[in-house]
């Protein structure tokens, strides 16, 4: 049996165990300054209906005890708290999806928000089995965006959903999801990495059959501290790779018409290809360039395995002037590049998470 069936028939599909609602699941990880917005929120949603899972995962400061301590003075509630070894974001998603009871599951970070709207409107929605809920979202700038692009609705053709999805997907922090619909469909974060959401991206659009878009402001995302995404490029970024490699291969597995097979290939080279020479973008020469020329390379090595014809240039048609003139340089450069960058990425990511 495969490590993901095992995983999987440790999970029970029972709709909404011991009548609750809704389980929370926040991954921390040496979170002790940046954490106190959602702690507040926890204390404010106490209810027998709601359950909140904590995972400290692997933090190295008093991340754990802050947890244990804070769940210790609610007696009242429902509050999990588990300590792992670091696994990253997918590894502590995972292991709290596996503990969760909840007819929905709402995975957050540990120094964003929530607001009570958005858990009164998940109560009240159970019964109509959604696959997932969407939020709007708020920035530290107090802008409200609907990061799917859609209005405010429910979504039940079938068709319609995929189409929708492999355009609008975006953000997923900002869904509540059907705990049983992760489980039935086998629905796992890649773990020791980060950009863990990438493969849902491919997958999830060939998978939902329903959803419900709310005008609502669910989540608020606060950018004081750094992160993987917002901070200094470190080892840890490339996982980009790795976690758009895993998305291509499961959504050409579930993928069923040669439409679906070639929007699939088109979000690869987006995400793999062009956001990576775009985090790598600087006008002047330096290291960087050099990764930008491996990740291309690589690409190249990806492309002829599994059978993508299609150019990236029409891709970055939407790309300022001075961005495509660096891309299409990169692209050229890229070919003095030999040898297996496989080995070399591999290499990266197993120092970086000390595999």
């Amino acid at each position: 049996m495969s490590s993901s069936k095992k995983w999987h028939n440790t999970l029970s599909v029972a709709s909404g165990r011991f009548g609750m609602y809704l389980s929370l699941i926040i991954p921390f990880f040496n979170s002790v300054h940046k954490c106190k917005r959602i702690l507040k929120r926890i204390s404010e949603i106490t209810s027998s209906d709601l359950e909140v899972v904590l995972i400290d995962d692997g933090s190295t400061d008093d991340t754990y005890r802050l947890l244990t301590d804070f769940r210790d003075n609610l007696p009242q509630a429902n509050i999990t708290v588990i300590k792992q070894e670091n696994k990253g974001p997918g590894g502590a998603r995972n292991t709290g999806l596996k503990r969760a009871n909840g007819e929905y599951v709402w995975f957050i970070d540990s120094d964003d928000d929530i607001t009570l709207e958005a858990l009164a409107c998940i109560k009240s929605n159970c019964a109509n089995q959604y696959d997932f809920i969407d939020f709007n979202v708020v920035s530290s700038d107090g802008i409200p965006i609907n990061r799917m692009g859609v209005l405010a609705g429910s979504y039940r053709d079938r068709q319609e959903i995929s189409s929708l999805l492999f355009s609008k997907f975006l953000s997923q922090t900002c869904k509540a999801f059907r705990r049983v619909f992760l489980i039935e469909n086998q629905v796992r974060y890649p773990e020791n990495c980060y950009y863990e959401d990438i493969p849902l991206a491919f997958t999830l659009p060939l998978l939902v059959t329903s959803f419900l878009k709310t005008d609502i402001v669910g989540y608020l995302y606060h950018q004081e501290f750094a992160s993987i995404t917002r901070g200094e490029i470190t080892l840890k970024s490339l996982d980009r790779l790795y976690t758009s490699t895993h998305g291509l291969k499961e959504g050409l597995a579930l993928a069923k018409t040669d439409i679906e097979i070639d929007i699939i290939k088109q979000r690869f080279i987006q995400l793999y290809l062009i956001d990576s020479a775009e985090m790598f973008f600087s006008v002047m020469p330096n290291k960087g360039w050099v990764s930008i020329w491996r990740i291309m390379s690589e690409y190249r090595r990806l492309a002829k395995q599994f059978n993508i014809s299609l150019t990236p240039f029409p891709l970055i048609n939407e790309k300022d002037y001075q961005y495509k003139i660096y891309f299409q340089a990169q692209w050229l450069m890229s070919f003095m590049i030999t040898g297996n960058q496989a080995a070399y990425f591999a290499e990266i990511r197993k120092k970086a998470w000390g595999l």
